[in-house]
């Protein structure tokens, strides 16, 4: 529970971040992300647990939520000319891909899927919050010239 409520703290704080420092490019990722914690949440009050089976088989709903979030931060990525959408988007086909690897019945390790499937949005949170860390930086510098 503790590293969850660390996860939800740092998808905060990066949203607040890109939404107060950042372009469009940095608070569209900001919300998908957020838009992804918080329908685990969501998922959560609705259904009245977190995950229906365990890291044994695929985890139908998150794999959909994480496609999605792929789908959206390819998008983002492609249509602003910034480094770090690329790094994130990267980092989200991971998460996909181990719903994919699953759901063929690769011999994974649940220990292994579920690192694969829930690392990669940290990862995600850092590279978007330091992105929005370099716009603002680079905002600001060109303010100055």
């Amino acid at each position: 529970m503790t590293r969850f409520l660390i996860q939800v703290a740092l998808t905060l704080a990066v949203l607040v971040l890109a939404w107060s420092k950042g372009g469009k490019p940095e608070r569209y990722v900001a919300t998908i992300y957020f838009a992804l914690v918080f329908s685990g949440i969501a998922r959560w009050l609705v259904v009245g647990h977190w995950s229906e089976e365990g890291y044994t088989s695929v985890h139908t709903f998150r794999f959909v939520v994480d496609a999605a979030a792929l789908f959206a931060v390819t998008a983002v990525a492609l249509s602003y000319d910034r480094w770090w959408p690329l790094w994130v988007s990267s980092a989200q086909f991971i998460a996909v891909v181990s719903h994919l690897l699953r759901a063929a019945g690769m011999p994974l390790e649940p220990i292994v899927y579920a690192i694969m499937e829930r690392w990669p949005v940290w990862l995600a949170l850092i590279i978007t919050g330091l992105g929005t860390l370099a716009h603002y930086r680079r905002s600001r510098i060109d303010r100055t010239i």
